[in-house]
């Protein structure tokens, strides 16, 4: 007890809490914070090396180690445990405002979106942003306006992605923070790609790179030669490209990275058939497939069964090649994935390709007319969504009309009202003057009346004049 008493003395007289000291982070919680980005899967094998103390830790302390553990697990592309681990801390925090909820939403929002469930991942965007903002945290709103950026871009609202990337970047640069920075120039950059603004992409792309080189971040740096590498192609500088990719899997080989591995020999698989080497693409998207087991998404899966069907095709193995569009179609089928549009309309013109090439007609008649009819609803849905958007557009200059209209008939009334009471002061000012001046003339009146009758009060000043 003297020991206890002693010590909070001393953190007392060295102006510390004692309240502090006791949340004080574990070194190894304060470790695996710093080294996430450099090491994610030692850090994820010493988070969990530690997870018997997590009872031990604060409450804020244990909603810091499953925010850690989700930025773990999505650095390594395991992003169903990376959304349960985002769940269990977010109950920690349920009633709490502060910033790890924030954190924590941004991770949700994130493995839902890389589940293909965009509307969930967009909600938990918003609800981090939302409170990002009633904290004013500058920081993680623009780290949730690039998180809303990416939403808007998968849903083809690119011109809203890009004004909103637009003033992230400005505000980034203002703020200062090098980290919000790197984010929304790869970001921005790879938006520039799917807008076809190719140079400004490759720009922004190695301008983002040299950004996450200063960080020390490697995976990011893993991300942005993949981007670079994809932009390369489609110009068809598939040299340039074929380098990049090669560039991505040596730095996958040297930290083991499995996932982006996987992501280096498809792409170079991709690059390689498009520039016309159709044995080496089959071989690296072989390769490929060894970690293909490792990736926690059935959109993945679906994309590479059609990309290798794509090879299969152009090698004029159509047997094979159907047998790949199935098993997309399969995959296709897992996760609610039946929603994604695109990927369906995509499998399903290549699955009439191959049946035609191998005589099935009818079959491919049958399949084209599913596709054309797929194809007019989505166009009909983005026909409706563009209408909406336009009644909205229209509804809310309506609205500002009205409110101008408002404002100016306000302006007006309160002109009105100046002029109502400047008159009404004006009437007082004369009849304060009128008054004033009746009271002087009442007053000399009565001074006159006053004098005449004091003057014929006066001893004999009714007399006549005697004389001598």
């Amino acid at each position: 007890m003297i020991k206890h008493c002693t010590a909070i003395l001393l953190l007392v007289l060295l102006g510390v809490s004692p309240s502090l000291y006791a949340q004080q982070a574990p070194g190894w919680l304060e470790q695996v914070a710093a080294q996430k980005r450099q090491q994610p899967e030692a850090m994820l094998a010493l988070l969990q090396q530690h997870q018997h103390e997590l009872p031990q830790l604060s409450r804020p302390q244990q909603a810091q180690w499953y925010y850690l553990q989700a930025v773990l697990f999505d650095a390594l592309g395991r992003h169903q445990q990376q959304q349960q681990a985002a769940e269990q801390g977010l109950a920690l925090v349920a009633a709490d405002n502060d910033i790890i909820k924030v954190k924590l939403l941004y991770e949700l929002g994130f493995a839902r979106e890389m589940q293909t469930d965009y509307p969930g991942a967009l909600q938990h965007y918003l609800d981090g942003m939302t409170l990002a903002t009633a904290l004013e945290n500058e920081k993680y709103i623009l780290l949730g306006q690039i998180n809303h950026a990416a939403i808007l871009s998968i849903q083809n609202n690119d011109q809203q992605a890009l004004a909103l990337l637009k003033d992230t970047y400005q505000r980034a640069q203002q703020l200062n923070d090098n980290e919000v920075l790197a984010e929304v120039t790869a970001e921005l950059g790879l938006l520039y790609s799917a807008l076809g603004y190719d140079e400004e992409a490759i720009e922004l792309l190695n301008s983002a790179l040299q950004q996450y080189q200063r960080l020390d971040w490697p995976k990011n740096q893993i991300t942005v030669l993949y981007n670079l590498a994809r932009t390369y192609s489609y110009l068809q500088r598939y040299e340039l490209s074929l380098q990049t990719y090669n560039q991505m899997l040596q730095k996958s080989q040297q930290l083991q990275d499995n996932v982006n591995l996987y992501h280096a020999y498809l792409g170079l698989a991709i690059a390689s058939i498009n520039a016309d080497r159709g044995e080496a693409a089959l071989s690296y998207i072989d390769k490929a497939e060894q970690y293909l087991p490792l990736l926690q998404s059935s959109a993945h899966l679906a994309t590479h069964y059609y990309e290798k069907a794509l090879i299969l095709k152009k090698l004029d193995q159509v047997s094979p090649a159907i047998q790949q569009v199935l098993l997309a179609e399969q995959s296709l089928n897992k996760d609610g994935l039946r929603e994604d549009v695109a990927s369906r309309l995509a499998i399903w013109h290549l699955k009439a390709q191959l049946l035609a090439a191998q005589g099935e007609y009818q079959k491919a008649y049958h399949q084209l007319y599913d596709f054309v009819a797929d194809y007019q609803d989505m166009r009909n849905k983005e026909n409706e969504l563009a209408f909406e958007q336009i009644r909205a557009a229209f509804e809310h200059e309506r609205q500002q009309q009205q409110t101008l209209l408002l404002e100016q008939d306000n302006e007006l009334k309160a002109l009105r009202l100046q002029q109502a009471e400047r008159g009404s002061q004006l009437q007082l000012v004369w009849l304060t003057i009128f008054a004033g001046s009746t009271l002087v003339l009442l007053i000399l009146l009565l001074w006159q009346l006053a004098r005449r009758k004091t003057k014929h009060m006066a001893p004999g000043a009714d007399k006549p004049g005697q004389t001598g």
